[in-house]
């Protein structure tokens, strides 16, 4: 056996990816908590402050099909570590040139290489656990919620020492140090046998329907998730009911919660609903539609129920990928995890500047909210004409 397969350790691997994709996470959601001076410094409406996410968003969909290609078809150890460093050099850039057109077009470039990073992640950490994928690929999907509530937490912080625009470069600037340990813990993982395939078994692999139905749940879940990362530092600011401090710990529990409620669901899928494991995310769309619904009439009270549905939308995150994993052949697993995120990423981009839109026009958040009870009613649906597993 090859002496770097014997030193292999699967969770010093899973730590570094975690924290590669914790980094990219933080900055991701960058702009959500600066939203306020930005938009005052460079005079743009909610709407084009919510694309600086949506569009963000809509790049890595656009490339991550093509990314779970070349992911079934190449190393993806070599893949991470390259895009990482690409990503990093347009974080720079975004705070070098802090103007609209400027930041939208980097976020837009900043997209392609991060379709090179999360999802041959993940596609990596499920081949170093392959005995137990379900809680190993739940404990790194809490990388991105770790993120989101680092950049929630230290964006203002980072905004009032260096300004906003320091927000992009500050939370990048991990991957410095970590794409070299990447590099060094993802050594001893073999290098994946590759059933031969064509771009028209690729496409084929498509057909089926169940991955589609899973994929539009997917979606509904994450876009409750991203309408409560980004837009609650400024639906609490608009409030008036908490400090600028308050606002930054409630902010950052949202996403943090799915720290928890990711790796839970995946473990709750291959323990007690292992039999049915539709149960995961029909009952978190289900608690989702009154938790969404009641939020804006509660005032202050309604903090608590804030955090709730941060945890409840990131609570099936792991089963979508589990069931994804069944439906496609083996030969497309890093393709199905690709489309399980590009399904995700639909709704993730749809969601901030729809939000952004309906608070413009109607001059309240009470049309946003009512949107996401309405999406998590949409995803019981979809869950319910899933197949049993």
């Amino acid at each position: 056996m090859d002496p770097a397969a014997r030193a292999f350790r699967p969770w010093a691997f899973l730590a570094v990816a975690w924290a590669v994709n914790v980094s990219i996470n933080a900055f991701y959601i960058a702009p959500a908590p600066v939203f306020v001076p930005m938009i005052e410094d460079l005079g743009i409406s909610k709407a084009q402050a919510g694309s600086l996410i949506s569009a963000y968003l809509l790049s890595i969909l656009a490339f991550q099909l093509p990314a779970g290609y070349v992911i079934d078809r190449a190393d993806p150890r070599k893949i991470v570590p390259l895009a990482s460093l690409a990503l990093l050099a347009t974080a720079v850039g975004m705070t070098a040139l802090p103007s609209y057109t400027a930041l939208l077009g980097l976020r837009i470039l900043a997209g392609i290489p991060v379709a090179f990073v999360f999802v041959p992640s993940a596609f990596l950490v499920s081949r170093a656990f392959a005995r137990t994928p379900g809680r190993a690929v739940g404990v790194f999907l809490s990388a991105p919620p770790a993120g989101v509530a680092l950049g929630n937490l230290l964006g203002p912080f980072v905004a009032a020492a260096w300004g906003w625009p320091a927000v992009f470069a500050a939370f990048a600037l991990p991957l410095v140090v970590l794409v070299p340990l990447f590099v060094l813990v993802s050594r001893g993982l073999p290098p994946r046998d590759h059933e031969a395939f064509g771009l028209g078994d690729f496409l084929r692999a498509f057909r089926d329907a169940e991955l589609w139905k899973i994929g539009l749940a997917f979606a509904s879940s994450y876009a409750a998730y991203i309408f409560f990362s980004s837009w609650t530092p400024t639906y609490l600011k608009e409030s008036g009911v908490l400090d600028a401090t308050a606002i930054s710990l409630l902010s950052a529990s949202i996403p943090a919660a799915g720290i928890l409620s990711r790796p839970l669901g995946g473990y709750l899928a291959e323990t007690r609903a292992a039999r049915d494991k539709r149960w995961v995310p029909g009952v978190a769309f289900l608690l989702s539609i009154g938790v969404s619904a009641g939020i804006p009439f509660l005032g202050v009270g309604a903090a608590p129920l804030l955090v709730a549905a941060g945890f409840l939308a990131q609570f099936p995150f792991s089963v979508y990928y589990l069931f994804s994993a069944q439906v496609l052949p083996a030969k497309f697993r890093g393709t199905a995890f690709a489309f399980m995120n590009t399904a995700s990423l639909i709704g993730g981009a749809i969601a901030p500047a729809l939000a952004g839109f309906l608070v413009d026009v109607s001059g309240s958040f009470l049309a946003a909210f009512a949107m996401i009870a309405g999406n998590a009613a949409l995803g019981l649906v979809v869950v319910a004409r899933v197949r049993e597993r």
